[in-house]
């Protein structure tokens, strides 16, 4: 097997600005699949693979199929968890995300999907009834369940952290992971998304300080950013999002992801990164709410070929 090897998501072509005529699953298959990607990460969202879509053991075998039939691998699912906040108050609202969860379970073991992300939800200011300790607890002791489901259906859970979410800061990111402290609850590293927690985007005032933790924010050059947060969570990284940035926030209140090469990151410096802490496995190309997604996919690959082909 390769030490690196190259897949696509495709929510970037059905969220905005593509939402009013969202690119089709088989459309991003056949780009996807024509551009010699190694395999797919598949939006687990309306209108492309969503286990209500797919309802039936033979929906989803047919799409596992076409899948195969443009010669893709299923690298991973961003599952569509969104509507019920992992660290709600209400007890009703919690048990819901569990289900959607579970169905989200069921949904990667019928078409033979490895690894499933999550987030938790909730925007970067936190719940605005539970106390931050509260909502830590809550979120731990969810992924702490989810993990052990994780593992009994042979599925890797991958937890992006993002500007966007709550639980963003570095210390945050790397204390989270320790305490649930389980084999099957790994990090998703978008590398934009590294960079924008790295340098403190979205993270406001302190709400609390982990006493003796020492890493609250990433020291190093700006462009070295993602590659010095991918060192500190080394033992950690169960997958990879590869994408620029150019130090902004954009208006989803997340980081602006920004074609490969026309940010500021250092990607040498991100593989090299890579090789210290011994990563191998995919490197997923994530245009999410790019303008342009669509166009500049095509000069994405070729980068991303070259990346591979200096550090493979």
């Amino acid at each position: 097997m390769p030490k690196y090897l190259l897949g696509c998501g495709t929510w970037p072509y059905m969220f905005p600005p593509y939402s009013a005529r969202p690119y089709t699953i088989d459309e991003c298959l056949k780009m996807i699949s024509d551009l010699k990607f190694d395999g797919v990460e598949l939006s687990g969202f309306r209108p492309h693979a969503h286990p209500e879509t797919y309802k039936t053991k033979k929906d989803r075998t047919d799409l596992e199929e076409r899948i195969k039939s443009y010669h893709l691998e299923i690298c991973g699912i961003a599952a569509d968890l969104s509507s019920y906040p992992v660290a709600s108050p209400h007890t009703d609202m919690r048990r819901k995300h569990e289900e959607l969860f579970s169905n989200s379970l069921r949904f990667c073991n019928d078409l033979g999907i490895k690894a499933m992300r999550v987030d938790t939800v909730t925007g970067y200011q936190g719940p605005a009834d539970v106390e931050y300790r509260g909502a830590w607890r809550m979120a731990v002791d969810a992924f702490k369940k989810y993990a052990k489901k994780a593992q009994d259906a042979g599925v890797r859970l991958v937890w992006e952290f993002e500007p966007g979410f709550m639980f963003n800061k570095p210390v945050e990111v790397v204390r989270l992971l320790e305490e649930v402290g389980h084999p099957y609850f790994t990090a998703m590293v978008d590398t934009c998304h590294a960079h924008c927690c790295g340098i403190g985007l979205n993270q406001g005032k302190e709400r609390e300080r982990f006493n003796g933790y020492p890493i609250d924010v990433i020291d190093a050059p700006v462009s070295k950013i993602a590659g010095e947060f991918i060192r500190k969570l080394k033992g950690h990284i169960g997958h990879m999002h590869l994408i620029d940035s150019d130090n902004t926030l954009n208006q989803h209140h997340t980081s602006t992801h920004v074609p490969l090469g026309k940010g500021i990151i250092d990607f040498d410096n991100v593989m090299r990164a890579l090789e210290d802490i011994g990563y191998s496995g995919w490197l997923s190309l994530d245009l999410c709410f790019w303008p342009d997604a669509w166009s500049a996919t095509k000069d994405c690959k070729a980068y991303l070929d070259g990346l591979v082909k200096r550090y493979a």
